[in-house]
């Protein structure tokens, strides 16, 4: 099997842990090579000088040498400061990460998802909600399980959302049903209503709990838990 190197790749990291005794194993999003493993040899130890590089949210230049699925890095630079985010916005942020360790494969560029993900990280302090409901619609895009949000929907009528044709008209309310005002703001990404936000958050829920096999997300439920605690917390 060849080996193969790669220089100064854009990339952040969307899962560590421990590796031996002073090293790590790392899962780094990347454009031109997607998702990739690496372990960074000596990265834990006293000495090491990337250690304070290997964080989440911190924008790095990573380069590595590969034969099999996991590589080895071999250089890491700061390629600009790190996000600054606090409490639900960084949760939001973990959440991103851990769907795209769920649901992307390794080795499988997605440009297009990288540069979303960016964006979603600038976005997150502003106004966490939109900002996470535009990812995750361009995630399911590029994975080819894209919401259908036709150009003739009528902003007054209900929808029941059919997986195989996109939205249906209803009379009726249920799970799967959404108004189409909210149809209508998810697709033009201009979440400014509660209600528009609440349908939103329903129905990429349910297009996400489609492609993540019944195994939940931890994230989600520790955002959920956090909400529930803000929420007591104003009462």
């Amino acid at each position: 099997m060849h080996s193969r190197r790669v220089e100064l790749q854009p990339a952040y990291l969307l899962h560590t842990r421990s590796y031996g005794d002073t090293s790590l194993l790392i899962e780094a999003f990347t454009p031109e090579h997607g998702r990739v493993g690496l372990i960074a040899k000596g990265a834990r130890g006293p000495r090491s000088r990337t250690r304070a590089y290997l964080q989440p949210l911190q924008p790095l230049l990573l380069s590595w040498s590969a034969r099999g699925e996991l590589g080895t890095v071999t250089g890491v630079e700061a390629q600009g400061q790190p996000v600054p985010l606090v409490g639900e916005a960084m949760f939001c942020a973990w959440y991103a990460n851990e769907l795209l360790m769920r649901l992307c494969a390794r080795e499988d560029p997605h440009p297009i998802l990288f540069a979303a993900y960016v964006s979603l990280l600038l976005r997150l302090a502003d106004d966490s909600e939109p900002a996470l409901r535009a990812f995750e619609c361009r995630l399911l895009e590029e994975l080819g399980y894209g919401l259908r949000l036709p150009a003739d929907l009528d902003p007054g009528q209900r929808y029941r959302y059919d997986w195989e044709r996109g939205p249906l008209p209803v009379g009726d309310d249920g799970e799967e049903v959404f108004a189409g005002d909210s149809l209508i703001a998810l697709r033009e990404d201009r979440l400014t209503e509660a209600g528009q936000r609440q349908d939103a958050r329903r129905l990429l829920r349910l297009a996400l709990r489609r492609q993540l096999g019944g195994k939940p997300l931890e994230t989600a439920r520790l955002l959920r838990e956090l909400r529930g605690l803000a929420t007591v917390g104003t009462g």
